[in-house]
Parts: structure tokens; sequence; C-alpha cells
């Protein structure tokens, strides 16, 4: 069973993730949409902890780049975010590049709204 598996079973924390990615996808540009669906579809806790640490090898993989781009593509992305979105790059590993910490700031995502 995948870990998206487990979001789909449990409709609370499924509605949880379509609010948290809603809000990111709101302030990143369009063209880097299916960059941040990849990696919550890869990593769906991210919603949970608003945090993810990665290695660039890793990202490059999933976003089908070459590591040594995904430092331009995340900045990219989050420059127009308003904090929304943001990332570190860490220190590099053997063969694995740069580990990078990205993470989310939303404001209450599915807690209660006040009109």
């Amino acid at each position: 069973m995948s870990t998206l598996d487990a979001y789909r079973q449990d409709q609370r924390k499924m509605q949880h993730l379509i609010e948290v990615t809603k809000a990111v996808l709101a302030r990143l540009p369009k063209k880097y949409e299916w960059h941040l669906v990849t990696l919550l579809k890869h990593f769906p806790d991210a919603c949970e902890t608003y945090t993810l640490e990665i290695p660039a090898a890793h990202l490059g993989l999933l976003w089908r780049c070459d590591p040594a781009e995904v430092p331009r593509l995340l900045k990219l992305m989050t420059v127009r975010s308003g904090g929304v979105m943001t990332y570190h790059i860490g220190a590099s590993q053997l063969c694995l590049g740069a580990t990078i910490q990205i993470q989310f700031a939303i404001d209450n995502p599915g807690g209660p709204t006040h009109g």
C-alpha cells in the first residue's frame, strides 16, 4: 500500500491534502503546477508536516530534470509565492546532490473560517 492510499481511505486526510495543494497552487506560476502535484503525489505527508527533506537527485528524477537544475526550478517556483512555499539548500551528499528542504506556510487550511 502506498502512502497516497492511506489518504484515499481517510476522507479527512484527503481533504486536507487537497486544501493544502490548492492553497500552494494558488501562489505558484501555472507552469510549475505539475511539479508541486508530482511532489505531493509522492510525499502526501508533507501536507501534514508542512516540510519535506529530499535529495536533489530524487527531485530531479521526479521532475525529469538534471539534479543541478533543481535549485533553479525551485527559485522560479517560489519567487512569487509570497512565502507559501520556501526552500533551503543544504549540504551535498555523495551521488545524491544537495539536500533540499521544502516548507509550506499555509494559514490554517481546512480550519474554521472567520467571516
